[in-house]
């Protein structure tokens, strides 16, 4: 991302300015003000006088409350897991949606998950009004330790009058149902609820495909990510490429073939995973950008096997990787640092 000295930096689609982004931190600055104002006048110039009016008068209005985040929720045995997505979703929501034109935190999706954990308790903090990435990041936040649930990136680009947007919602997986998680303008292009409609993601991409184009978008691509895991320091990065689709340039029966498969090698990856029952499968796959579409994938899973002398590997390793803590049984070793014998790459 290109710096800035003014404050901040404009995000563009060709010619079209979308949205400032602040670059002075919290409080905002009053440059960051000024053009968040004036962008609005600019969007809006047949309402600039009533526009001013409610910049003069912001003084006169009384503090919002907002309530805690619910920190809770995730390891509450009484809630169903539907009930617990219900209560995270309705507190994102409670957040609203910015449309003031300027994005009032400075976010980057290549940092590791415990640094975009850390912009989520902040932005959870400030309780300022959000778009969809800072939805995605408070909603793997709050859902980290559900257990049986996978999550997952689901990233839109469409087209709109020649205007390129972008959009990503959280996919959730618990069993064969899935559901989605974020935040939108549109009600129906963020929240998908955990209540049996989906039992393919095929069904749940299609559910979203068929809004946009209800709102005149031609959705040029959409990428799905791997599983992340539950792990809220953890250094990986988030893996949001796993395989790409185009539906306009697709049958809609080769794509869904396409998301059918990933869904069967996050099956393969939970097999090898079985001997790390207390991580998430996510955690022994290192982020590589490829995109799933050979199908021979699952068969190249097959094809791993873990090293027999497992103690030997170990000890080969430790002058290399400094480890955190080390605990041995009988069956296995477990590395707090997630160093691994054999690792699983797609």
């Amino acid at each position: 991302m290109a710096t800035t000295t003014c404050g901040y930096e404009p995000i563009r689609s060709g010619d079209v300015i979308l949205f400032y982004i602040n670059r002075d931190g919290l409080p905002l600055s009053d440059r960051c003000t000024d053009r968040m104002w004036t962008f609005c006048m600019e969007q809006y110039p047949k309402n600039a006088l009533q526009i001013k009016s409610i910049r003069d008068r912001v003084s006169e209005y009384p503090s919002i409350a907002y309530g805690d985040p619910p920190y809770n929720v995730a390891p509450n045995p009484r809630l169903t897991v539907q009930e617990k997505l219900q209560q995270i979703q309705t507190y994102v929501q409670r957040l609203e949606y910015n449309y003031t034109g300027m994005q009032f935190f400075d976010l980057n999706a290549n940092r590791p998950i415990s640094g975009l954990m850390d912009t989520a308790r902040h932005i959870m903090t400030e309780s300022l009004p959000i778009k969809c990435f800072e939805a995605f990041l408070i909603a793997i936040y709050l859902t980290t330790g559900i257990i049986g649930l996978e999550r997952f990136n689901i990233s839109f680009k469409t087209r709109f009058n020649s205007i390129v947007y972008r959009h990503i919602v959280l996919g959730v997986k618990y069993g064969q149902i899935y559901g989605g998680l974020g935040l939108s303008r549109r009600t129906d292009l963020a929240y998908k609820p955990l209540n049996g409609k989906y039992e393919r993601l095929s069904t749940l991409i299609d559910d979203y495909v068929q809004a946009y184009k209800n709102y005149g978008h031609t959705v040029l691509r959409i990428r799905i990510g791997l599983p992340i895991i539950h792990d809220l320091k953890s250094y990986l990065t988030i893996n949001w490429n796993a395989i790409t689709i185009h539906p306009n340039k697709t049958d809609r029966i080769d794509y869904e073939r396409e998301l059918d498969k990933i869904v069967r090698v996050w099956r393969q990856m939970s097999i090898y995973a079985s001997y790390r029952s207390n991580v998430s499968l996510a955690s022994v796959v290192q982020p590589t950008g490829n995109i799933v579409t050979a199908a021979s994938l699952p068969n190249r899973l097959q094809s791993l096997s873990f090293r027999s002398n497992r103690e030997a590997s170990f000890n080969c390793r430790r002058s290399a990787v400094k480890k955190t803590a080390t605990t041995t049984d009988d069956s296995h070793a477990t590395d707090r640092d997630q160093s691994l014998p054999c690792a699983i790459r797609v």
